[in-house]
């Protein structure tokens, strides 16, 4: 499913069992976003899957409305689009698609 279908807001523990999936031409537009409209006390630093795309937690979502920390970034990105395009996946899925740890 995409995020475009998932019911704004969500509920933190609902959001905590996703994972948002996305292409890294979107990861490059959502970090330009943040630098120019970014909260400093909440940095959105997602992980790159073994398939090239990345991935956020969609606790994150609870940031978007009225007085989150990612109130102002969402508000001045193209959201039809990023709906569009944010695949949601179980966090299960997600973890499994991570590299493996490296070993130090």
């Amino acid at each position: 499913m995409t995020l475009s279908e998932i019911t704004l807001p969500i509920a933190d523990a609902d959001a905590k069992a996703l994972a948002l999936v996305f292409q890294e031409s979107l990861a490059a537009r959502l970090a330009a976003v943040w630098e120019e409209h970014g909260n400093t006390n909440l940095v959105p630093t997602p992980s790159r899957l073994t398939d090239g795309r990345w991935m956020l937690c969609a606790d994150i979502l609870t940031e978007t409305g009225p007085g989150g920390m990612l109130e102002s970034m969402w508000a001045n990105v193209d959201q039809s689009a990023v709906l569009a395009s944010v695949e949601v996946i179980p966090w299960s899925d997600a973890v499994a698609l991570l590299p493996p740890a490296e070993e130090t």
